[in-house]
């Protein structure tokens, strides 16, 4: 028989690696190896693969704007870049340009101008939360809709088509009411 105390604390073993974490490692270490040579060319027999494309996260119909339709905003002396997405939307905005429209400010976070037709819904989300730099379109009002607050909240109705390409202070900062003209870039 054993004379050890039951109630004792017990020594502990020293720590093992478990296999789980092992293979997890060996996998990262393999394809870290395993990636683009310095022309970006894959090893042979390599599987393809691709980085998925950036978007913002609140419906499955949006894609990079990158891969879309680069247009120019133009009034007074500024010119502004911006991309429309490839959604059906976005398309049937690119396919009405040029436009000339008169944009309004709206709860000074977005300014707002109304388009001469609806725009397509087809794959549409039921809404979106626009962030600033957004491009959207108010499908309720049949509005084009320039975001440069992030304070518009989600809402039904709201369509993302696009973004702008860099800092959009100069639309913010139209006080009055001003006219606009949309052209593809």
């Amino acid at each position: 028989m054993s004379t050890a105390n039951p109630f004792a604390p017990r020594r502990s073993r020293p720590a093992r690696p478990n296999a789980f974490v092992l293979a997890l490692l060996a996998t990262v270490s393999l394809s870290a190896c395993g990636g683009d040579d310095e022309n970006g060319n894959q090893p042979a027999g390599a599987p393809e693969t691709s980085a998925p494309s950036p978007s913002p996260a609140t419906d499955g119909q949006e894609t990079s704007p990158a891969d879309g339709t680069p247009i120019r905003i133009t009034f007074g002396d500024t010119e502004l870049t911006a991309r429309l997405d490839d959604n059906a939307t976005a398309r049937d905005l690119a396919a009405q340009l040029p436009l000339t429209l008169t944009f309004r400010d709206h709860n000074n976070v977005e300014k707002t101008a109304p388009l001469p037709r609806q725009l397509s819904l087809d794959g549409a989300p039921e809404g979106h939360d626009p962030a600033a730099g957004d491009i959207g379109y108010w499908a309720p009002d049949g509005d084009l809709v320039f975001y440069y607050d992030s304070g518009a909240p989600f809402f039904n109705g709201i369509v993302w088509i696009g973004e702008f390409d860099g800092n959009m202070d100069a639309i913010e900062r139209q006080s009055q009411d001003f006219t606009a003209t949309i052209e593809r870039g």
